[in-house]
């Protein structure tokens, strides 16, 4: 049988697949389509070949495009059904990135989930009076900032880079250093959409922080690292689900 360029021997995507520039264009596309709202949660999405004639693209390319969204939390893929909606972001999210960006900020939260969840922990057990003074400047100036309706990304930054440091550990400093500024992108975003959506979604930013907080301060490497897990999910939850704009 002759072999699609797009596959690997196996049938896999290849990374000429995974990495093309195809691949980011459809991904743009097909979220722009979703926040367009033409298209209800739980509806079933265009079949991968209705897609192909679409974009005049090869069905690996759109396989990598809606691996993606999946992702991502925005669509389910379920075998032998298709492809459906699962949770469509904030309109708003076009006012402050590109569609096709979007993958780059998810990929880049899915990343921090793993990394800071094991910094929170190790921060926890071998934070220094010196580094909880550190962690608690930066928390007050959250909080002080939440207060007056906005939390600016160089505070959130400041927060997450001063519990890298609690580590002790040079690759957990270098790696937040590293991420700066996809980091900061990503808060831009984040913080953005939060600022203008309501209070209440800035308080329970707020307040996610404040429990990553208190649990360093406790010593507690499970609860640490736990608040700072989920609190990295919420951001993408917030990313990727329009309800969060809704008051609780």
């Amino acid at each position: 049988m002759k072999q699609n360029p797009d596959q690997t021997a196996d049938g896999s995507q290849s990374d000429e697949a995974t990495n093309s520039p195809l691949a980011d264009h459809v991904y743009g596309e097909i979220l722009s389509q979703i926040l367009s709202g033409s298209l209800e949660v739980g509806a079933k999405l265009p079949s991968e070949n209705d897609y192909c004639r679409i974009f005049s693209v090869s069905r690996p390319i759109v396989q990598v495009a809606l691996a993606r969204l999946a992702a991502g939390g925005i669509v389910e893929r379920k075998r032998g059904s298709g492809t459906f909606l699962k949770r469509r972001p904030s309109k708003r999210l076009a006012d402050f990135a590109k569609p096709g960006d979007l993958n780059v900020l998810l990929q880049c939260l899915e990343y921090r989930i793993e990394i800071e969840g094991t910094a929170a922990a190790f921060a926890a057990k071998r934070r220094s009076d010196q580094d909880l003074a550190a962690i608690d400047a930066a928390h007050d100036r959250l909080r002080t900032e939440a207060s007056s309706g906005f939390i600016t990304p160089e505070s959130d930054l400041a927060f997450h880079q001063a519990i890298a440091a609690a580590t002790g550990n040079l690759f957990f400093i270098d790696t937040m250093r590293m991420l700066q500024e996809q980091t900061v992108r990503l808060l831009r975003v984040s913080l953005g959409m939060t600022t203008s959506s309501n209070t209440d979604r800035i308080k329970r930013v707020n307040d996610e922080h404040t429990e990553i907080y208190e649990a360093i301060a406790a010593g507690d490497p499970v609860l640490a690292s736990a608040a700072m897990r989920m609190h990295l999910a919420r951001s993408r939850r917030r990313l990727t689900d329009s309800t969060q704009d809704k008051s609780n």
